[in-house]
Protein backbone atom coordinates (compact mmCIF):
# COMPACT_ATOMS: atom_id res chain seq x y z
CA UNK A 1 0.00 0.00 0.00
CA UNK A 2 1.20 3.05 -0.85
CA UNK A 3 0.69 6.47 1.22
CA UNK A 4 0.92 9.98 0.61
CA UNK A 5 2.48 11.89 3.32
CA UNK A 6 4.70 14.50 2.91
CA UNK A 7 7.76 16.68 3.94
CA UNK A 8 10.00 15.15 6.32
CA UNK A 9 7.28 13.59 8.30
CA UNK A 10 7.04 10.37 4.96
CA UNK A 11 10.47 10.05 6.63
CA UNK A 12 8.74 8.41 9.96
CA UNK A 13 7.09 5.16 7.84
CA UNK A 14 10.74 3.61 6.53
CA UNK A 15 12.24 4.03 10.19
CA UNK A 16 10.74 0.98 11.03
CA UNK A 17 11.46 -0.53 14.45
CA UNK A 18 12.31 1.45 17.25
CA UNK A 19 14.46 -0.84 18.50
CA UNK A 20 15.42 -0.84 22.79
CA UNK A 21 12.03 -0.17 24.37
CA UNK A 22 11.83 3.48 25.99
CA UNK A 23 14.83 5.05 24.17
CA UNK A 24 13.66 7.22 22.16
CA UNK A 25 15.94 8.81 18.78
CA UNK A 26 16.07 12.56 18.03
CA UNK A 27 13.36 13.17 15.77
CA UNK A 28 14.32 17.18 14.98
CA UNK A 29 17.50 15.71 13.63
CA UNK A 30 15.26 14.26 10.62
CA UNK A 31 14.58 17.77 9.90
CA UNK A 32 11.29 17.28 11.96
CA UNK A 33 10.02 21.49 13.15
CA UNK A 34 6.63 22.84 13.31
CA UNK A 35 5.76 22.88 9.39
CA UNK A 36 5.12 18.81 9.69
CA UNK A 37 3.33 19.03 12.56
CA UNK A 38 -0.30 18.46 10.45
CA UNK A 39 1.33 15.52 8.37
CA UNK A 40 2.43 14.37 11.89
CA UNK A 41 -1.46 14.25 13.00
CA UNK A 42 -2.57 12.41 10.08
CA UNK A 43 -0.42 9.90 10.27
CA UNK A 44 -1.24 9.23 13.97
CA UNK A 45 -4.97 9.24 12.93
CA UNK A 46 -4.49 6.85 10.25
CA UNK A 47 -6.59 3.37 11.31
CA UNK A 48 -4.68 1.86 8.32
CA UNK A 49 -0.96 2.06 9.57
CA UNK A 50 -2.60 0.67 12.92
CA UNK A 51 -3.96 -2.60 10.57
CA UNK A 52 -0.33 -3.32 9.91
CA UNK A 53 1.96 -5.61 12.39
CA UNK A 54 5.16 -4.62 13.28
CA UNK A 55 6.85 -6.48 10.63
CA UNK A 56 6.30 -3.82 8.67
CA UNK A 57 7.97 -0.02 8.82
CA UNK A 58 5.12 1.59 7.89
CA UNK A 59 3.42 -0.24 11.08
CA UNK A 60 6.13 1.26 13.04
CA UNK A 61 5.09 5.05 11.92
CA UNK A 62 2.43 6.33 14.43
CA UNK A 63 5.05 5.15 17.45
CA UNK A 64 7.58 7.49 15.80
CA UNK A 65 4.92 10.16 14.82
CA UNK A 66 3.83 10.48 18.25
CA UNK A 67 7.38 10.92 20.11
CA UNK A 68 8.17 13.59 17.44
CA UNK A 69 5.04 15.88 18.24
CA UNK A 70 6.20 15.12 21.80
CA UNK A 71 9.56 16.33 21.02
CA UNK A 72 8.28 19.61 19.10
CA UNK A 73 6.31 20.63 22.01
CA UNK A 74 3.12 20.40 19.62
CA UNK A 75 0.07 21.86 21.36
CA UNK A 76 -2.15 21.32 18.66
CA UNK A 77 -1.36 17.54 19.38
CA UNK A 78 -2.33 17.68 22.87
CA UNK A 79 -6.05 16.95 22.19
CA UNK A 80 -5.44 14.08 19.31
CA UNK A 81 -2.97 11.95 21.68
CA UNK A 82 -5.63 12.39 24.85
CA UNK A 83 -7.76 10.98 22.58
CA UNK A 84 -5.31 8.20 21.23
CA UNK A 85 -4.89 7.33 24.84
CA UNK A 86 -8.33 4.84 24.35
CA UNK A 87 -5.88 2.79 22.46
CA UNK A 88 -4.54 1.59 25.86
CA UNK A 89 -7.40 0.01 26.72
CA UNK A 90 -9.11 -1.34 23.48
CA UNK A 91 -5.58 -3.12 21.84
CA UNK A 92 -3.60 -3.15 25.36
CA UNK A 93 -0.92 -1.27 23.12
CA UNK A 94 2.09 -1.21 25.01
CA UNK A 95 3.87 1.32 23.58
CA UNK A 96 1.14 3.77 23.99
CA UNK A 97 0.80 2.87 27.71
CA UNK A 98 4.31 4.50 28.12
CA UNK A 99 4.85 6.65 25.22
CA UNK A 100 1.69 8.31 24.88
CA UNK A 101 1.84 9.94 28.44
CA UNK A 102 5.58 10.83 27.97
CA UNK A 103 4.67 12.70 24.75
CA UNK A 104 1.77 14.66 26.58
CA UNK A 105 4.11 15.77 29.36
CA UNK A 106 6.47 17.11 27.02
CA UNK A 107 3.72 18.91 25.24
CA UNK A 108 3.21 20.45 28.70
CA UNK A 109 0.50 23.01 29.39
CA UNK A 110 -1.44 23.11 26.54
CA UNK A 111 -2.42 19.23 27.39
CA UNK A 112 -3.15 19.91 30.61
CA UNK A 113 -7.10 20.65 30.25
CA UNK A 114 -8.11 17.99 27.53
CA UNK A 115 -5.98 15.43 30.33
CA UNK A 116 -7.77 16.89 32.95
CA UNK A 117 -10.99 16.27 31.34
CA UNK A 118 -10.45 12.49 31.68
CA UNK A 119 -8.90 12.27 34.78
CA UNK A 120 -12.42 13.76 35.94
CA UNK A 121 -14.97 11.77 33.84
CA UNK A 122 -15.88 8.73 36.21
CA UNK A 123 -17.22 7.06 33.19
CA UNK A 124 -13.86 6.78 31.97
CA UNK A 125 -11.68 3.72 31.60
CA UNK A 126 -9.20 3.05 34.71
CA UNK A 127 -6.71 2.26 32.45
CA UNK A 128 -6.59 5.28 30.69
CA UNK A 129 -7.50 7.62 33.44
CA UNK A 130 -4.22 6.54 35.22
CA UNK A 131 -2.36 7.22 32.26
CA UNK A 132 -3.90 10.41 31.92
CA UNK A 133 -2.66 11.22 35.51
CA UNK A 134 0.93 10.22 34.55
CA UNK A 135 1.15 12.67 31.82
CA UNK A 136 -0.51 15.36 33.99
CA UNK A 137 2.50 14.98 36.66
CA UNK A 138 4.86 14.91 34.02
CA UNK A 139 3.33 17.78 32.19
CA UNK A 140 3.36 20.05 35.30
CA UNK A 141 7.37 18.69 36.11
CA UNK A 142 8.21 20.21 32.98
CA UNK A 143 6.63 23.11 33.08
CA UNK A 144 5.37 23.81 37.12
CA UNK A 145 3.19 27.15 36.40
CA UNK A 146 0.31 25.57 37.21
CA UNK A 147 1.42 23.09 39.97
CA UNK A 148 -0.57 24.86 42.74
CA UNK A 149 -3.76 24.28 40.25
CA UNK A 150 -3.13 20.42 39.02
CA UNK A 151 -2.56 19.28 42.94
CA UNK A 152 -5.46 20.62 43.85
CA UNK A 153 -7.73 18.85 40.96
CA UNK A 154 -5.54 15.60 41.83
CA UNK A 155 -6.56 15.99 45.74
CA UNK A 156 -9.85 16.72 44.83
CA UNK A 157 -10.51 13.98 42.87
CA UNK A 158 -9.06 11.59 45.13
CA UNK A 159 -11.44 13.12 47.61
CA UNK A 160 -14.30 11.43 45.51
CA UNK A 161 -12.74 8.31 47.31
CA UNK A 162 -14.45 6.43 44.19
CA UNK A 163 -13.73 2.42 43.91
CA UNK A 164 -11.26 2.73 41.31
CA UNK A 165 -8.36 1.36 43.58
CA UNK A 166 -5.70 2.06 40.39
CA UNK A 167 -6.72 5.54 39.67
CA UNK A 168 -6.59 5.94 43.43
CA UNK A 169 -3.19 5.14 43.39
CA UNK A 170 -2.16 6.64 40.45
CA UNK A 171 -3.20 10.06 41.61
CA UNK A 172 -1.27 9.66 45.19
CA UNK A 173 2.06 8.64 42.77
CA UNK A 174 1.49 12.21 41.01
CA UNK A 175 0.91 14.01 43.95
CA UNK A 176 3.82 12.50 45.51
CA UNK A 177 5.92 13.26 42.45
CA UNK A 178 5.04 16.90 42.90
CA UNK A 179 6.14 16.68 46.55
CA UNK A 180 2.43 18.22 47.74
CA UNK A 181 2.68 17.68 50.82
CA UNK A 182 -0.16 20.14 51.31
CA UNK A 183 -2.15 17.20 50.04
CA UNK A 184 -0.77 14.96 52.83
CA UNK A 185 -4.51 15.16 54.46
CA UNK A 186 -6.15 14.21 51.17
CA UNK A 187 -3.91 11.04 50.59
CA UNK A 188 -3.94 9.81 54.14
CA UNK A 189 -8.43 9.98 53.73
CA UNK A 190 -7.78 7.61 50.78
CA UNK A 191 -5.55 5.27 52.33
CA UNK A 192 -7.52 5.20 55.74
CA UNK A 193 -10.79 4.69 53.34
CA UNK A 194 -9.01 1.96 51.91
CA UNK A 195 -9.16 3.09 48.26
CA UNK A 196 -5.75 2.69 47.14
CA UNK A 197 -4.46 -0.20 45.39
CA UNK A 198 -0.96 -0.87 47.00
CA UNK A 199 1.18 -2.23 44.38
CA UNK A 200 1.83 0.85 42.74
CA UNK A 201 3.87 2.90 45.70
CA UNK A 202 2.86 0.91 48.69
CA UNK A 203 0.76 2.68 51.74
CA UNK A 204 0.17 5.31 53.78
CA UNK A 205 3.33 5.15 55.46
CA UNK A 206 5.20 4.71 52.46
CA UNK A 207 3.85 7.55 50.77
CA UNK A 208 4.90 9.28 54.13
CA UNK A 209 8.60 8.81 53.96
CA UNK A 210 8.40 9.59 50.59
CA UNK A 211 6.95 12.99 50.99
CA UNK A 212 9.45 13.42 54.21
CA UNK A 213 6.63 13.54 56.60
CA UNK A 214 8.37 10.15 58.10
CA UNK A 215 11.89 9.47 58.76
CA UNK A 216 11.23 5.65 58.50
CA UNK A 217 8.57 3.61 59.00
CA UNK A 218 6.40 2.56 62.00
CA UNK A 219 5.61 -0.58 60.73
CA UNK A 220 7.11 -3.67 59.33
CA UNK A 221 6.87 -3.51 55.47
CA UNK A 222 5.11 -6.35 53.96
CA UNK A 223 7.37 -8.59 52.37
CA UNK A 224 5.19 -8.14 48.93
CA UNK A 225 3.09 -5.25 48.30
CA UNK A 226 1.13 -7.35 45.43
CA UNK A 227 -0.01 -9.85 47.99
CA UNK A 228 -0.82 -6.79 50.95
CA UNK A 229 -3.25 -5.14 47.93
CA UNK A 230 -4.49 -8.81 47.19
CA UNK A 231 -5.94 -8.88 50.93
CA UNK A 232 -6.73 -5.39 50.92
CA UNK A 233 -8.84 -5.48 47.88
CA UNK A 234 -10.72 -8.54 48.63
CA UNK A 235 -8.94 -10.62 45.89
CA UNK A 236 -6.64 -12.74 48.32
CA UNK A 237 -3.93 -13.27 44.92
CA UNK A 238 -1.04 -15.51 46.25
CA UNK A 239 0.99 -15.45 42.83
CA UNK A 240 4.80 -15.16 44.06
CA UNK A 241 6.04 -14.64 40.31
CA UNK A 242 4.19 -11.39 40.31
CA UNK A 243 5.85 -9.63 43.58
CA UNK A 244 8.77 -7.35 43.23
CA UNK A 245 11.63 -6.64 45.49
CA UNK A 246 11.98 -3.26 46.90
CA UNK A 247 13.89 -0.60 46.41
CA UNK A 248 16.64 0.13 49.13
CA UNK A 249 16.35 3.69 50.28
CA UNK A 250 20.48 4.49 49.71
CA UNK A 251 20.05 3.24 45.92
CA UNK A 252 20.34 6.19 43.02
CA UNK A 253 17.53 7.91 41.74
CA UNK A 254 18.10 5.79 38.22
CA UNK A 255 17.85 2.40 40.53
CA UNK A 256 14.35 3.89 42.04
CA UNK A 257 13.20 5.23 38.25
CA UNK A 258 13.73 1.78 37.07
CA UNK A 259 12.15 0.19 40.03
CA UNK A 260 9.22 2.07 39.29
CA UNK A 261 8.78 1.10 35.96
CA UNK A 262 9.21 -2.37 36.58
CA UNK A 263 6.44 -1.99 39.11
CA UNK A 264 4.28 -0.43 36.35
CA UNK A 265 4.97 -3.01 33.77
CA UNK A 266 3.92 -5.62 36.10
CA UNK A 267 1.03 -3.61 37.44
CA UNK A 268 -0.69 -3.51 33.74
CA UNK A 269 0.47 -6.98 33.66
CA UNK A 270 -2.00 -7.60 36.74
CA UNK A 271 -4.14 -4.91 35.27
CA UNK A 272 -4.59 -7.22 31.83
CA UNK A 273 -5.21 -10.20 33.73
CA UNK A 274 -7.92 -9.01 35.73
CA UNK A 275 -9.79 -7.84 32.46
CA UNK A 276 -9.40 -10.60 31.09
CA UNK A 277 -10.84 -12.36 33.39
CA UNK A 278 -13.52 -9.94 33.42
CA UNK A 279 -14.37 -10.33 29.87
CA UNK A 280 -14.90 -14.14 30.42
CA UNK A 281 -17.27 -13.96 32.88
CA UNK A 282 -19.19 -11.53 30.49
CA UNK A 283 -18.95 -13.92 27.79
CA UNK A 284 -20.29 -16.94 30.23
CA UNK A 285 -23.22 -14.92 31.49
CA UNK A 286 -24.26 -13.91 28.07
CA UNK A 287 -24.21 -17.44 27.37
Amino acid sequence: MSYDYTGNAAKLLSLGEIGTFGAWRDYLKLGLTADDVPELLRIIDDESLYDLDLFSAEGWAPIHAWRALGQLRAAEAAEPLTKLLNRIETDDDDYAIEDIPTALAMIGTPALAPLMTVVGDSDASEYVRSAAIRAIAGAVQTDDEHRAEIVHFLAEVLDRHEPERAVNAYLVSALVDLRAVEAASSMEAAFDTNVVALDLLGDWETVQVALGLLDKRITPKPSSWLRAEAVASGRLDSDDELAWPDVADDQGDAAKEAADKERRRKARKAEKSARKQQRAKKKKKRK
